[in-house]
């Protein structure tokens, strides 16, 4: 019994990926976000702050790259894409075109284009633009778990992840909002992390005289400082 009801599953299994495969080679077109989601998430998640911009960077465009499936195209066909529930970025902030161009010269893979715009707003609280495939004419969604994206959007400071327990004692001391802005503008270096370590000791040395030349309180009240040595 065990071993009918296995041939019985293999040739379902067999059959089903046969279908899936027979569908993808019609001449219907499939398209999805070009990304996989972690297990058990619908969307596919982007950050991204303002607050790492200088103050004259009002707008940033994002591109977030699709591909389909199916006969190559010889010229450009529009994709659907719409503003999907969720979503808590007001339409000022964003400029979504929803019928973008899927280029014929591009192989199977193009991006989508998102504009942002620096609100008010994200200096008081992140917001959130959820983006979705749909389908049109030219292009069927598929891989319900490829469909979405979701941008989480501020211009508020946070403390960086490789702001850590060893960069705090070789390096840049404990971390303020404050300290972070003070050393961007000393030294163009926003994200600390993907430095080597030659290179981790020449910015922070960079910024510790700096302050030598030009002392500054921190948020707590007390004198800025660095805990590098040199």
């Amino acid at each position: 019994m065990r071993t009918c009801l296995f041939i019985l599953l293999s040739v379902l299994f067999v059959v089903g990926c046969e279908k899936e495969k027979a569908d993808l080679f019609t001449d219907t077109r499939y398209i999805k976000f070009r990304f996989y989601n972690d297990l058990g998430e619908d969307y596919y998640k982007l950050n991204y702050s303002f607050a790492y911009e200088p103050d004259d960077v009002q707008e940033k465009e994002l591109k977030i790259p699709v591909e389909y499936r199916g006969y190559t195209l010889t010229e450009g066909l529009a994709y659907a894409v719409a503003v999907d529930t969720g979503t808590t970025l007001p339409q000022r902030g964003f400029n979504l075109t929803v019928n973008q161009i899927f280029q014929a010269d591009l192989s199977s893979i193009d991006s989508l284009t998102v504009v942002l715009f620096r609100d008010e707003s994200l200096k008081q609280e992140s917001k959130k633009l959820r983006i979705k495939l749909i389908s049109n004419e030219n292009f069927q969604t598929y891989m319900s778990d490829s469909l979405f994206v979701e941008i989480t959007v501020d211009d508020i400071f946070t403390k960086p992840s490789w702001w850590d327990l060893a960069v705090e004692e070789a390096y840049l001391g404990k971390y303020s909002a404050l300290k972070y802005q003070e050393f961007i503008d000393e030294t163009g270096i926003v994200d600390f992390g993907e430095l080597d370590a030659s290179e981790k000791r020449h910015y922070a040395l960079l910024f510790k005289r700096a302050l030598e030349r030009e002392p500054r309180m921190d948020e707590d009240g007390k004198p800025m400082s660095v805990t590098i040595t040199g």
